[in-house]
């Protein structure tokens, strides 16, 4: 048995990906610790979640969409998780798996305090779920300062992951090229969740939005692709999600709902039994993304289109990228050129009533990790 301390700086509640991962490691004998930060300071601070210790760090409130507020937040998480890893109670750990690259800085002090970085350190293992750096460019794509911190991010991660992370893992095909690129080696362990028994199809048609909101730009292209189609064949809408534009976008959507040419419903965060029950009152999935900000072109794969897909719900999601050569190589739905919102509309319309299957779920990607962290452990 190794103790593992996992860092991921959003409150993991829950975080797909990180449970699912630490769910493997617990299933192999593994004592699992999930860091968060609970940026709204509104969670449980400790739980047990199948056998995975979830602690979430209060470190002062720090709600999402801020920047300077953010960057000192995530600065005083970080130190958090450091000293409870340090402390004389919870030390003993054997590994370090940082997701995403804003962790990064607690496994370079805790490998440090091992012995040193590189030789004889205690392992880090990277998770890159995204292209974190390019988080910073989505309010303003084009803002001379995002492109410039954009840039700075980046050249840290990339720093990293070149001289002293022991292992790297990504969530797509994409990413993992675009790491080739820059001579760094990574595994690739899509967020593929394990196959479920498929839904009959929802009595409404309803397409739904279900994740995290992030962006407005994605809304007001499918409202746009809504309202152009007829009334008597216009799908309902429900939206599902926190995240840093999610007031913004409940407000929109609520708006034209006002108006009286559309049937909207809209829920905040939600948990995995809830999931269910959404995906049960939803006809297709909604997954695009504006592509300006640089992750959708470089690879990025929606956990939104896996997830739907594991209940049989197809997926419209952005054309001319990796996304959407997955969705309709593995025929999960529809890719539909970004910006094009009668398309959009078409191919909501066409996937009414239908039904996929996901024939890839999580077992082979769970192979995979735990290769690389046998490697790392020395199993």
């Amino acid at each position: 048995m190794v103790r593992v301390a996992a860092v991921v700086s959003n409150g993991c509640g829950p975080d797909p990906r990180v449970m699912r991962e630490a769910r493997w490691l617990v299933e192999a004998g593994h004592e699992v610790t999930v860091h968060a930060f609970d940026r709204l300071e509104e969670l449980p601070e400790r739980e047990e979640i199948d056998g995975v210790s979830v602690v979430r760090h209060r470190v002062g409130y720090t709600p999402y969409g801020g920047t300077w507020s953010t960057v000192r937040g995530l600065r005083r998480f970080r130190r958090s998780v450091v000293r409870w890893c340090s402390d004389s109670a919870n030390n003993g750990l054997d590994l370090i798996h940082c997701h995403d690259a804003d962790t990064l800085g607690v496994g370079k002090v805790l490998a440090r305090r091992g012995q040193g970085v590189r030789v004889g350190a205690l392992p880090v293992l990277f998770d890159m779920h995204d292209l974190h750096h390019t988080w910073v460019l989505m309010p303003n794509p084009h803002s001379i300062v995002r492109r410039f911190v954009a840039s700075n991010y980046e050249g840290k991660m990339l720093a990293a992951a070149r001289n002293w992370v022991s292992a790297v893992v990504t969530s797509s095909v994409g990413f993992q090229s675009w790491l080739a690129e820059r001579d760094i080696e990574s595994t690739v362990v899509e967020n593929r969740p394990l196959r479920r028994e498929a839904l009959p199809p929802a009595e409404r048609f309803t397409v739904g939005y279900i994740g995290r909101v992030r962006e407005v730009e994605s809304f007001e292209l499918l409202l746009d692709a809504l309202k152009s189609i007829p009334d008597e064949s216009r799908p309902s809408l429900i939206v599902a999600g926190d995240g840093t534009r999610a007031r913004e976008v409940a407000d929109m959507v609520r708006a034209e709902a006002a108006e009286g040419w559309l049937s909207a419903e809209v829920f905040g965060a939600f948990d995995e039994p809830q999931l269910a029950e959404l995906m049960r009152d939803i006809s297709v999935m909604y997954a695009m993304y504006p592509p300006s900000r640089g992750n959708i072109l470089e690879g990025a794969l929606p956990v939104k289109m896996f997830d739907a897909a594991s209940f049989g719900r197809p997926s419209v999601v952005n054309a001319d990228c990796h996304m959407g050569e997955v969705c309709e190589t593995e025929h999960l739905g529809r890719a539909v050129p970004w910006g094009d919102s009668l398309a959009l509309a078409e191919a909501l319309c066409s996937l009414k009533g239908e039904l996929v299957e996901l024939r890839r779920d999580s077992a082979d990607e769970k192979v995979r990790f735990m290769q690389v962290v046998d490697g790392l452990i020395g199993a």
